[in-house]
């Protein structure tokens, strides 16, 4: 109904503007071609040089029965010359917007308006008077055209009011076909609304053997088929699920834009506590996969977790439908796997320098008569390397018992202040060596529980460390303070500091901040990631804070004995 409307009204829009166009060209052309004869008879007149007022009017006397409106006729100036709309315009200038471009341009002009005081649209039509190619003038014609308006007005009028009548007889007609078919129509629409809300026990009653017996039979056999197969369906769905359900792998749903759809109970224990909108991210999925690429498999840690993910593309028509992720925890043995190849490494990059350097200079001792003074200095580069690699062994051998729980551990009580007199003992001599101001302070009274070898071990490491990155004239201070029902050992010196990159890694085995500096020394790279060990095996933690050139500072919390020997 809207589309005949909409094309009626087009037709009817083209119809009047067409109508309209042709009888104002026709009167245009009309009232041009009086004008212009107008134009030649008056041209002669305006010619004379001695023409007086009065001969003009002899002229255009005759025109008026010829005429439907007023005729003037002007000078170049704009001055009138002869009218037939009264003789006491002549002499006067006239204003007219026509006749001014016809004077300005000097060729025919045309123009419609409308006159308020009579209430009619009037054809102003001026016409240039030329003689023997000489500008006289020119004539306009005005010619009232209302009748013209009207006749258009009569004509819309009587075709949309044919319009309406045809629409009202369309709607009515259409309404009287449409009840013979709603009934139907709507039993259909009622039957595919129960089957998309997943009824499928109704059957329509088919009446007719016509197209819409036929849609009918089509729609009670679809039912049907719908039926069985949502039935196997859920059948095929119980089966998986109950697979997926005891599977010792996570396996992970996702639609084409990564938005999760099931997971199993598997992966519900693996990715516990993590928001639906978030798996695919926390699995370190960037984005879907490229056209071109079915799968990808990859390592992702995150919760100190170790987490193997192979994602798969699921394919349909040739397009991208989605992803299933198989997900397993591999922490336990991708950490051994880890922890043999650097250890395997860093062992092998440790004792490659010293074994080098001892078979340097055995070689030179073997090949050439050195005198006593550089044979001597030779055999102490070769003993300083072996202690090097003793040290390392025994680190080694100590850091390996203390994961593997193999070392023995035997606590007894371990008296704070006599813990730090004795690490003062140990380093007094090499402070002052090296230039450095040695401070050791107990704050706190009372006793640890713990292996004495390894507290002492601990202290040791930390203080090596201090004194060994601090330049001379620096200062190393040793503090125990009780912080609740934790001693709290802090040492802290005035050294080089570290780099807030290498934070995070200075308790990793064999990272070395100044390698150079800590090799030259004697260091084995290990001391950081034996202090961590020896803390967590007593109950404690530690932490390390920094500022290249300003220093550093070690934490460590050791848990107290509770009414000990205070």
């Amino acid at each position: 109904m809207l589309l005949i409307l909409f094309a009626l009204e087009l037709i009817g829009a083209y119809f009047v503007r067409t109508l309209t166009a042709s009888l104002i060209r026709t009167n245009t052309e009309a009232v041009q071609n009086q004008a212009q004869l107008t134009a030649t008879i008056v041209a002669p007149e305006l010619d004379a040089q001695d023409r007086k007022p009065g001969d003009a009017p002899s002229v255009l006397g005759s025109l008026p029965r010829l005429f439907n409106g007023a005729v003037y006729v002007l000078d170049p100036q704009g001055v009138v010359k002869d009218t037939t709309a009264g003789s006491a315009l002549i002499g006067q200038k006239r204003v007219d917007s026509v006749a001014t471009q016809a004077l300005v341009e000097r060729k025919t002009t045309t123009a419609i308006r409308f006159d308020p005081l009579t209430q009619q649209h009037l054809l102003a039509v001026a016409v240039p008077v030329f003689r023997q190619r000489q500008f006289m003038g020119i004539v306009e014609n005005v010619v009232p055209i209302q009748s013209t308006y009207d006749t258009i007005r009569q004509v819309t009028t009587i075709y949309y009011t044919s319009s309406v009548l045809v629409l009202v007889l369309t709607a009515l007609l259409g309404i009287a076909l449409s009840r013979t078919l709603t009934g139907h129509v709507v039993a259909v629409t009622r039957q595919a609304r129960k089957l998309a809300s997943g009824d499928y026990s109704q059957r329509l009653d088919v009446k007719s053997d016509d197209e819409i017996g036929d849609l009918a039979a089509a729609i009670n056999d679809l039912t049907e088929k719908l039926e069985d197969a949502i039935a196997a369906n859920a059948r095929e769905r119980d089966r998986l699920q109950a697979i997926l359900k005891y599977m010792g792998d996570g396996v992970v749903a996702f639609d084409a834009h990564l938005k999760p759809l099931f997971e199993n109970d598997a992966a519900q224990r693996l990715l516990s506590g993590v928001a639906k909108q978030d798996v695919a991210e926390l699995l370190g999925i960037p984005g879907p996969l490229p056209e071109g690429a079915g799968e990808r498999t990859y390592i992702r840690e995150f919760d100190d977790a170790l987490i193997h993910v192979h994602v798969t593309a699921i394919r349909r028509h040739g397009a991208i439908d989605g992803y299933v992720a198989l997900i397993r925890d591999v922490t336990r043995e991708e950490k051994l796997q880890r922890a043999r190849r650097d250890f395997v490494a860093n062992v092998s990059h440790e004792l490659r320098t010293p074994l080098t350097t001892i078979k340097s200079y055995v070689e030179a001792l073997l090949m050439s008569e050195q005198d006593p003074e550089t044979r001597e200095q030779f055999l102490h580069v070769v003993e300083h390397e072996a202690d090097r690699m003793v040290r390392l062994t025994e680190d080694l051998l100590q850091l390996s018992g203390l994961e593997s729980g193999e070392r023995s551990y035997q606590e007894v009580q371990v008296d704070i202040v006599q813990w730090l007199d004795r690490a003062e003992r140990r380093f007094a001599l090499s402070a002052q060596s090296q230039g450095v101001q040695l401070q050791v302070e107990a704050r706190a009274r009372g006793c640890l529980w713990g292996d004495a070898d390894l507290l002492d071990r601990l202290l040791d490491n930390l203080v090596s460390n201090a004194l060994q990155y601090t330049p001379s004239g620096g200062r190393v201070t040793v503090c125990a303070e009780r912080d609740g029902g934790c001693l709290r050992v802090t040492v802290a010196d005035t050294g080089i500091g570290i780099p807030a990159e290498d934070l995070p890694h200075v308790f990793e085995r064999f990272y070395r901040v100044d390698k150079a500096r800590s090799r030259r020394r004697g260091g084995t790279g290990l001391g950081l990631a034996l202090a961590r060990e020896i803390a967590e095996r007593h109950g404690g933690r530690i932490r390390i804070d920094s500022r290249v050139g300003e220093g550093t500072t070690v934490v460590v919390s050791l848990p107290l004995e509770e009414g000990g020997c205070l």
